[in-house]
């Protein structure tokens, strides 16, 4: 449903559905999950980002699929090639994972602009604010 929603224009991002399961590889990542929302990052994203229009893969599962990168020790986009698409969609809560060139759409999108100058600002306040 989510896909036909994202062609009518009327989704900005998939919702994750995570589902029972046994054998599913990398499983352990998500133990990062609770400490990835608690940093703000989702929030402060939308904040500094807003959204990048209709998309089955958002702003947010763009950013997830990063930061499991990181967790997971995967350096490059390409590198996703190695794991299979359905495995790591479980992960993120979804049918499959963004093919490398999707992901690497996201990234050029986001960084048009400026944005990633003002996002490291961003950061910079929040930190600075926090201490």
């Amino acid at each position: 449903m989510d896909r036909f929603l994202v062609s009518q224009l009327l989704l900005l991002d998939a919702e994750p559905i995570f589902a029972s399961g046994q054998g599913v590889p990398r499983l352990g990542a998500l133990l990062a999950l609770p400490l990835i929302i608690a940093s703000g990052l989702f929030v402060e994203a939308e904040r500094v980002y807003g959204d990048i229009g209709p998309a089955f893969y958002g702003l947010r599962t763009s950013l997830l699929v990063l930061v499991l990168m990181a967790v997971l020790r995967i350096k490059h986009p390409e590198s996703l090639k190695e794991y299979s698409p359905s495995a790591f969609g479980r992960i993120i809560g979804l049918d499959r994972a963004p093919e490398v060139k999707t992901l690497r759409r996201k990234l050029e999108r986001q960084a048009e602009g400026g944005i990633g100058s003002a996002s490291s600002r961003s950061r910079k306040a929040t930190r600075a604010c926090a201490r």
